[in-house]
């Protein structure tokens, strides 16, 4: 009898795949990119899967020269979205240098983290040229379609574009396509509506007029990336860990067929007894406990890491951590050993954080770049300032480093919500022009709940303006505005409300309610030292039976256990222990804290912040390890130490 061949995954799926490289028929592997055979106004001709800060994320695959999908990937396509960076009286405009610089260093960081999940192609350090889509070929039902790279490329030639009147790519942020093949007179392609045009200048719409030609895609000639594709997000590992089915599913809900490690793990979560993800699923209640206790620290201890290295490569916080921002990665190790103690914590999300250029001031300063949505993730007031008209009374003018500093105090209409650290913008009206300052509060010195004391950083200024500050006493009706400070504490916090998530709650709690539930308790402990914290913890749960409601470990499966009975189940110093360490990383509630507030870190160093909660947390983890699986060493000592006791007595 003859064998079926097996359907293809994409026949009648309406997807063809389309190779991001070309000639099609020499190379026998292809990276190509997944194209909707009916592009609607809707979803557009491409499988985009997400939009992150700087790139579009597109579903893509791995084929053989048989067009068998080897690996589903992700193929990343850098953005230009934002421009125009406004801080009060500070502008800066962003340019393709520093999205270029960017780009490069988070493929650096990706190749470093997740080596064997990043699929170099050259694409994501030279730019290509727009990747022209023709239509099918015979047959019909054909799964690849032919591509071609177009004939215009990005034009990165400052000298050439400024003579025509353009503005420079590497001083821009503005792209223009050109075929630098063509004799004559240059003719350029703007890739953005908003884009400088003169004569030289055309639409997009040129790149389909090449014979076949049905979609264009990366018009604008972005770096491109590829990385594995990991459906597996953090979100969802926790809820599986907590005993819920997963099911990995592709674009509009369709099940893709798989023969992987994810299609092994997803229809044992419909059934977690054990090996070959757990250790211990097929043992005792507590056991299983323990052993998801484990993996949920495991998996914190994966994220602090990854924002550990990114803060260290970009020196740049992120500003926008949720459970959105990571992903699972599940490595094929084999029936004998569980695969989810394996599993790899990656950071799928780039940062959204902009430093700010403000000079003679050691401590640095960072906007988040675009919408700051509401978060439980994120600290309360990130990217909130104030703002209003107030009064300005001199009480110093001094000179320091080259410039001109001036002490005063701001007279708000308003109350002023101000935290150590914060920054102060404010104008002056100085004859016929407005100066403008940047200047540190101080919060410590006494002042009414309307005014803040400030000390500006230091600023060449005209002997004439010098002059004026030193003979008037106060300024009137003085624009200002008080921005916080924004940097690696905030990702801290952010880390902490994901470790109340995945310890404390489930996806049947009220996060929000368990997250002011817990800040209130770290502020009630945070009296003490850092020492005394679990002991401070046991008086508590004593003197209020109730508060073991919140802090049981109840909620790290989703089992109708009481939290009493939670807690005969768990290894209790050990869970006591990683609630201490919880109520430390939430920066600003008290001198146990890691850091004693969102100003608490080393403006040259900003992983810093990371050092201490990771150590403790490795030491954690290695702890509840050994009860789960101790070493051969660690019976022969305590055989040891048994036998030697038995000989002494």
């Amino acid at each position: 009898m003859g064998h079926t061949q097996p359907a293809h995954p994409l026949a009648d799926s309406g997807l063809v795949l389309a190779p991001l490289h070309s000639p099609i028929d020499t190379a026998p592997l292809r990276v190509c990119l997944l194209v909707r055979t009916e592009a609607t106004p809707a979803h557009g001709p491409f499988v985009l899967q997400r939009e992150v800060p700087g790139a579009q994320v597109f579903l893509g695959a791995v084929c053989d020269a048989a067009a068998r999908i080897q690996d589903w990937v992700e193929v990343w396509v850098q953005t230009i979205e934002f421009r125009d960076l406004t801080f009060s009286g500070y502008q800066e405009r962003l340019t393709n240098n520093v999205f270029d610089q960017r780009w490069r260093a988070e493929q650096e960081l990706a190749l470093a983290a997740v080596p064997d999940a990043v699929i170099v192609t050259g694409l994501e350090v030279q730019n290509p040229r727009p990747l022209l889509i023709k239509r099918r070929a015979a047959p019909a039902g054909a799964i690849i379609v032919p591509t071609e790279p177009s004939a215009w490329k990005l034009c990165q030639d400052d000298v050439l574009l400024e003579s025509l009147g353009l503005p420079a790519y590497n001083t821009s942020p503005f792209r223009y396509l050109f075929q630098p093949e063509t004799d004559g007179p240059k003719t350029f392609l703007a890739t953005a509506a908003d884009a400088p045009a003169n004569a030289h200048v055309q639409g997009l719409e040129r790149l389909k007029s090449a014979p076949e030609v049905t979609e264009v895609f990366n018009a604008h000639a972005g770096l491109i990336r590829v990385v594995r594709c990991s459906p597996l997000g953090l979100e969802e590992y926790l809820q599986t860990l907590e005993g819920r089915p997963w099911q990995s599913l592709g674009p509009g809900g369709r099940r893709w067929v798989r023969n992987d490690v994810y299609a092994e793990f997803e229809r044992w979560s419909a059934k977690p007894k054990g090996l070959p993800f757990l250790l211990h699923g097929a043992g005792t209640p507590a056991e299983r406990l323990n052993e998801i206790f484990f993996l949920k620290l495991s998996a914190l201890l994966g994220m602090f890491k990854q924002v550990r290295a990114y803060a260290c490569a970009q020196q740049l916080p992120l500003l926008n951590l949720s459970p959105a921002s990571f992903s699972l990665y599940l490595p094929e190790v084999g029936e004998q050993f569980p695969a989810l103690w394996a599993a790899r914590c990656a950071l799928s999300k780039p940062g959204q954080a902009h430093p700010l250029k403000i000079k003679s001031t050691e401590q640095r300063y960072f906007l988040r770049l675009g919408k700051v949505e509401a978060s439980a993730y994120l600290p309360e007031g990130l990217g909130a300032h104030s703002f209003g008209i107030g009064s300005i009374r001199r009480r110093n003018v001094v000179a320091e480093a080259g410039g001109t500093v001036l002490e005063g105090t701001l007279v708000a209409e308003d109350y002023l919500g101000l935290d150590p650290h914060d920054l102060l913008w404010f104008k002056l009206p100085i004859g016929e022009d407005r100066v403008e300052f940047h200047a540190h509060v101080y919060t410590a010195e006494a002042v009414g709940p309307k005014e803040a004391r400030f000390r500006t950083v230091p600023a060449k200024l005209p002997e004439s303006v010098v002059a004026t500050l030193q003979n008037t006493g106060a300024f009137a009706k003085a624009p200002y505005e008080v921005w916080p400070l924004l940097s690696s504490p905030c990702d801290l916090h952010s880390l902490g409300i994901i470790a109340i998530r995945a310890l404390l709650a489930n996806s049947r709690s009220n996060l929000p309610v368990i997250v002011d539930d817990v800040l209130g308790l770290a502020r009630r402990v945070g009296k003490g030292d850092a020492t005394e914290l679990p002991a401070t913890l046991r008086a508590a749960l004593q003197t209020e039976p109730k508060l073991l409601e919140l802090i049981s470990p109840q909620r790290l499966l989703e089992q109708e256990w009481t939290a009493e009975e939670a807690c005969r189940q768990i290894h209790w110093d050990l869970w006591l222990d990683a609630i201490a360490w919880l109520l430390r990383v939430l920066p600003g509630a008290g001198l146990h804290c890691y850091c004693r507030d969102f100003g608490d870190v080393t403006p040259l160093a900003l992983e810093k912040v990371f050092d201490a909660p990771i150590q403790d947390l490795e030491n954690l983890c290695l702890r509840v390890r050994s009860v789960l699986a101790p070493t051969t060493a660690a019976n022969d000592e305590i055989a040891g130490a048994i036998t030697e006791f038995l000989i002494n007595v």
